[in-house]
């Protein structure tokens, strides 16, 4: 120490200096050492009390319990034991991925499947041999031409039936046969599926299981964060108004747990179907003819080989969200697609309130351009539904004129109709080439879900102009 400094007594401060920057070094020392990670070892149901007990290790003070990806309510918090809600008579028996999750890290989330009721066994694969004699059918499915009904010297033909029932109502004989062609093809693509395992198996001196627990993990490869975004979004609900941030651990683990190897699996099959043997899918789906209308907007060429048909509502989130990817799909493809946007308005007053603005708009030669402004997120209340008009470069004076002689005031009723007759309930539906369309899977991001819609229509084109073998 200086003379100087002993003359002004610096010791102490010195040393209170020292004392601070060892316990700066110890605070971050603390700090830079990682906390255990987050362990689940059991969770035991209880339907009496409704509750889910879990026992673990390092929950930590604030723990965030989801079951597939519902978040639960604690009624309990210890680090080693949580006790949560779980309201036992609103699931089916199954099973349930439970995820704990104290922050953002892997460290600090787990998971384990719990069983709730009685789960029965699996259902043997398609074609094997089953455990037990299935009941067989006492009488086998009726053919076209079998006889339904006789009055006098006249026989009523099941055929007869099925176009009285589709004339009479188109709505629900779509809705049957669009359930039965979905049986029919999860059957035959598991039943292909299996098939197709099977040989690869055989060839290499495997079991089926022991071949995809082989190939499978090389292949699973981890989804990006806009996949978390997409599979919160359409949660809606069911996350009980938790914040993204909040939910990002468990929306990881699902992802981790049952999307990633589900998309592996499927990759992998992909791989055997281009080197190994060939698998199409034949089977036809229930076609629509959609009748074209001059109120219908289109983008697109007449002769694309892809005819896309929206069913929309701009206040529906989930149309908007298909809605903002439209153009950039459309560019990607081109003169190949042709997209048609009919109405289906699903919210009450407002929607038909959107519908009106949008056939208003459409009658200027302007429709896209409101559409694009109007789904954006956002409430389309009557505020900014007078606010897009300029938005979109309307001619705002005649858009008022229009709504206010109510124009188009029978468009929503009419168009509600309209999809009614070819069995569409529900906004967003996408018909491609008069199929409807399987429903976006939640972790899929919009244009991502309407590319693969499109490259699967124009496979099937060149499998149907195949030579099938005989």
């Amino acid at each position: 120490m200086s003379p100087a400094c002993v003359r002004r007594r610096c010791g102490p401060r010195v040393a209170r200096l020292v004392v601070v920057w060892l316990l700066g070094v110890a605070s971050a020392a603390g700090a830079q050492t990682p906390r255990p990670p987050l362990v689940v070892q059991q969770a035991v149901p209880d339907r009496t009390t409704d509750t889910l007990t879990i026992d673990g290790a390092h929950f930590g003070p604030e723990p965030f319990v989801t079951l597939d990806l519902v978040p639960l309510e604690l009624r309990l918090a210890l680090d080693t034991r949580l006790m949560a809600a779980v309201p036992f008579d609103a699931l089916p028996p199954g099973r349930y991925l439970l995820t704990v999750s104290r922050g953002p890290d892997a460290a600090d989330r787990a998971s384990l499947e719990v069983t709730l009721g009685e789960v029965p066994p699996p259902s043997p694969a398609p074609g094997a041999a089953p455990s037990v004699a299935a009941p067989a059918l006492v009488v086998p499915p009726p053919a076209a031409g079998d006889a339904a009904a006789i009055v006098g010297d006249r026989t009523i033909t099941v055929g007869d039936v099925d176009r009285e029932w589709q004339a009479t109502d188109p709505g629900t004989y779509l809705a049957f046969m669009r359930q039965l062609y979905d049986h029919r093809r999860r059957v035959a693509d598991a039943m292909a599926t299996s098939d197709l395992l099977a040989r690869e198996a055989a060839a290499r001196s495997l079991t089926p299981e022991a071949l995809l627990a082989e190939e499978v993990p090389k292949r699973v490869i981890a989804m990006p964060d806009t996949a978390l975004t997409a599979l919160y979004e359409s949660l809606g609900d069911r996350t009980r108004g938790a914040a993204l941030e909040k939910m990002k651990p468990s929306l990881r683990a699902w992802l981790e747990r049952k999307t990633e190897p589900e998309l592996a699996k499927m990759a992998y099959i992909e791989e055997l179907v281009k080197t190994s043997t060939r698998r199409d899918i034949v089977l036809a789906a229930p076609l629509v003819r959609v009748e074209p209308s001059p109120l219908d907007p289109v983008l697109g060429a007449p002769s694309a080989a892809v005819d896309l048909v929206v069913f929309g509502d701009l206040q529906s989130p989930d149309y908007a969200r298909l809605a903002q990817v439209f153009a950039r799909v459309l560019g990607t493809y081109g003169t190949r697609v042709r997209l048609t946007f009919k109405l289906l308005p699903a919210y009450g007053a407002q929607s038909e309130s959107a519908a009106e603005a949008g056939a208003c708009a459409h009658a200027q030669g302007r429709f896209w351009a409101f559409h694009d402004a109007a789904a954006r997120p956002a409430t389309l209340d009557a505020r900014r539904l007078r606010a897009i008009p300029a938005e979109a470069g309307l001619d705002q004076a005649a858009f008022d004129r229009c709504l206010a002689a109510g124009t188009y005031r029978g468009v929503p009723a009419r168009a509600a109709a309209e999809a009614a007759r070819y069995g569409i309930t529900a906004t967003p539906s996408l018909l491609v080439n008069g199929r409807l369309a399987p429903p976006p899977p939640p972790f899929l991001p919009a244009a991502e879900y309407l590319s693969r819609l499109i490259e699967e229509e124009l496979q099937r084109q060149v499998t149907a102009a195949r030579p099938r073998p005989r």
